[in-house]
């Protein structure tokens, strides 16, 4: 079944390509953000309530998405990408999503992200604490 939606979004990524421009949009000009994680249980439901409390903070509703959903396309003013693999699923995601900030983990085909953050370390660092870090930089945009 995953090959055949794989298949599926695959063939649908350039007809529902967002054209919406993108670019640095500061928190003030955020009302909604859409988290994207590669599996479901790639951040715990306590650490969840912790990054929606920071995104309450600043008045911007959050939603969560995972490849696993049926529905990848979003309509957002922010998108971050926790995943690591940068899957079809992930691409069909960023690439469809409106948002006019993107944020991901590594850059997809077409520079669809518009602020990428890499690990330096030879492991991958865990989801949450790539939030923090992706928290800490939206801060600082002005």
């Amino acid at each position: 079944m995953k090959i055949t939606r794989k298949l599926i979004h695959f063939l649908r990524l350039r007809r529902n390509r967002s054209t919406v421009p993108t670019g640095l949009v500061p928190l003030s000009g955020l009302h909604s953000a859409v988290i994207f994680l590669e599996n479901p249980g790639d951040i715990s439901e306590p650490q969840k309530v912790s990054v929606a409390t920071f995104f309450k903070q600043h008045g911007i509703g959050i939603s969560w998405l995972h490849s696993e959903d049926e529905e990848l396309r979003s309509s957002s003013d922010l998108f971050i990408s926790l995943a690591l693999s940068g899957d079809i699923f992930e691409r069909y995601a960023a690439s469809c999503s409106s948002a006019r900030f993107k944020v991901g983990r590594h850059q997809l085909k077409g520079d669809v992200y518009d602020f990428v953050m890499t690990d330096n370390a030879t492991e991958p660092v865990p989801a949450m604490e790539a939030c923090g870090v992706i928290e800490q930089y939206l801060l600082n945009i002005k």
